[in-house]
């Protein structure tokens, strides 16, 4: 993860203790402290009275995320010679709606007067792992791993995940609201303090959208003009009614397509990589 983002998610979304060396902290870090070590977090929505869920007031901001870069997956599967050279080094931003349930990676922390439950693991990445490529995890159910997975199957030298609201609308059982629930100043608060930063950062050509809700949010800021980007709706991982060859064809080919299209890869990378799918996409490997 670069300086600009590490001072973003860490240093303006999370604020890590004093004892935390932004400029060097990177996920080996994280792993030798067994957790992030934060003192606060942003609470710009809390500031502006748009944190609690307009329908139900029992439901207000908490679990509290950040996002993850290719950096990050490679130190997780200890990829320390890799050769960039056949790598793409274009931005690519995948973007997610928002945190959900506890899942055991976040722990309360007292900020300014308010409780929030900021994640103590890497976000999307949280251990070391093995590294995944098609058609290993490929399929519903799957987050960080999925990301891993992409990474290493497309080569993406210069990817991003996150979500596009920081923080989870929870309640005290841990339920969850989704995007639709959140107030809509949130949504907006968080768009123009985080997300359009990153992009500023990051400089995406393509944005994969895991959700109809985030696309169609993009689109209400950009209706009346083309987005800026190419911009490109995948089904959500969580949408286990999807059957796993379903969700394999559909992240593989429509990916294939928006790197295409966004002039990231050639047409013959597209079409080898469309071989390769051929290839490999054994209907027994769900």
């Amino acid at each position: 993860m670069n300086s600009e983002l590490k001072e973003l998610n860490f240093n303006d979304l999370l604020i890590f203790d004093s004892s935390v060396n932004i400029d060097s902290y990177d996920f080996n870090t994280y792993i030798q402290n067994d957790k992030h070590l934060i003192k606060g977090y942003c609470i710009r929505c809390e500031s502006k009275g748009c944190n609690i869920c307009p329908t139900d007031k029992d439901y207000e901001l908490k679990n509290i995320s950040h996002g993850a870069a290719t950096d990050d997956i490679l130190q997780a599967t200890n990829q320390n010679n890799i050769d960039f050279s056949n790598w793409h080094n274009e931005g690519v931003l995948f973007l997610m709606e928002g945190p959900s349930k506890d899942y055991d990676i976040y722990e309360e922390v007292e900020f300014n007067g308010y409780k929030k439950r900021p994640t103590k693991d890497w976000y999307w990445v949280h251990d070391e792992q093995k590294h995944y490529s098609y058609p290993e995890e490929f399929k519903g159910g799957r987050y960080g791993s999925l990301f891993n997975s992409i990474i290493f199957t497309f080569k993406l030298r210069n990817a991003y995940l996150t979500n596009l609201v920081k923080c989870g609308l929870n309640n005290s059982d841990d339920n969850f609201k989704g995007l639709r629930e959140y107030n809509t100043e949130c949504i907006n608060t968080c768009y123009e303090n985080f997300l359009l930063k990153e992009i500023d950062i990051i400089k995406p050509k393509i944005i994969f959208c895991f959700s109809k809700n985030v696309y169609d949010f993009l689109w209400g800021k950009f209706s009346d003009d083309d987005f800026p980007w190419i911009v490109i709706q995948l089904p959500h991982p969580t949408r286990r009614q999807f059957s796993k060859e379903l969700f394999r064809h559909a992240y593989y080919s429509m990916i294939t397509e928006g790197l295409y299209e966004s002039g990231i890869i050639t047409k013959e990378e597209a079409e080898r990589k469309f071989g390769e799918f051929l290839t490999l996409s054994d209907r027994r490997n769900g």
